[in-house]
């Protein structure tokens, strides 16, 4: 099969609304097997989109987030300081 950009738009748009891989298969009518083949191969393109989409709603709760640690959310605060121990061990910085 291949996925063209009409299809890894899909994947992206799914995967924004954190769809996971088995269910993104299913509404997409690809077989789970070749879609999980896919997001394992780092150069393509619905690999991307998979991890775009996945990456700013990721973004957009973690700044959510933040803003309500930044008013006194108690369990906000908890959440941001893992989400920086979490950048911490993503990085070599």
């Amino acid at each position: 099969m291949i996925f063209t950009d009409e299809i890894n738009n899909e994947i992206y748009e799914l995967a924004k609304d954190l769809t996971p891989p088995a269910e993104i298969a299913a509404l997409l009518d690809i077989p789970e097997d070749m879609l999980d083949l896919e997001l394992s191969n780092k150069t393509s393109g619905a690999r991307k989109a998979f991890m775009k989409g996945k990456a700013e709603t990721a973004h957009t709760l973690r700044a959510q987030q933040l803003e309500l640690a930044r008013i006194g959310s108690p369990v906000a605060v908890q959440l941001s300081s893992k989400y920086l121990i979490d950048m911490s061990a993503d990085s070599e910085l």
